[in-house]
């Protein structure tokens, strides 16, 4: 597997969503509507059904999704993460009460897209571009994007579904 990404420049996502923190797969395996992410997707989109009157205002793209997975300083002995999921905002003006914003720092993005619930993509970033490129990973987390008419969360196996991964990075730092 050979593949490059494209590297976007500089960007801040402002992100409207909800979160879990925990071991999201105790309750159910990866690519499940029944483990914690999709319990954490779904509590979310029953909260935007009951606000989308003010949230259309603000959202940018309403068919994208944003799952952040973002690797918290005790996850090697853990094993629990942060995940949020949610929409990209323009403002955060009106935010409801049981909603939260993440606002992730402004890097650079390693982009890159798989079919399917393809965890190869992933792994062959982490494993073999990243440590071979001019790039490190800037900060723990990963972004992955779900977009309405590439991914049909109904069919999470679908091996046409198509995400996004954003993986932030900076340029590696020169050894003294």
């Amino acid at each position: 597997m050979k593949l490059s990404p494209e590297i976007i420049e500089e960007k801040t996502f402002t992100l409207l969503g909800c979160v879990y923190y925990g071991d999201p797969f105790h309750s159910a395996q990866p690519w499940s509507i029944d483990n914690e992410i999709g319990k954490t997707w779904e509590r979310f989109g029953k909260l935007y059904f009951i606000s989308s009157k003010f949230l259309d205002k603000i959202i940018i793209n309403p068919k994208i999704g944003y799952e952040v997975h973002i690797e918290s300083r005790d996850y090697r002995k853990t094993k629990n993460f942060h995940i949020f999921v949610g929409m990209e905002v323009k403002s955060t003006e009106f935010v409801p009460i049981e909603m939260f914003i993440k606002i992730l720092p402004k890097t650079k993005y390693a982009f890159f897209t798989t079919k399917g619930d393809d965890y190869k993509t992933c792994e062959y970033a982490f494993q073999e571009w990243l440590p071979n490129s001019n790039f490190e990973q800037s900060f723990p987390y990963i972004i992955e994007a779900y977009e309405e008419g590439r991914y049909d969360y109904q069919k999470i196996d679908d091996s046409e579904n198509e995400v996004d991964w954003y993986i932030p990075i900076k340029a590696k730092e020169k050894a003294r």
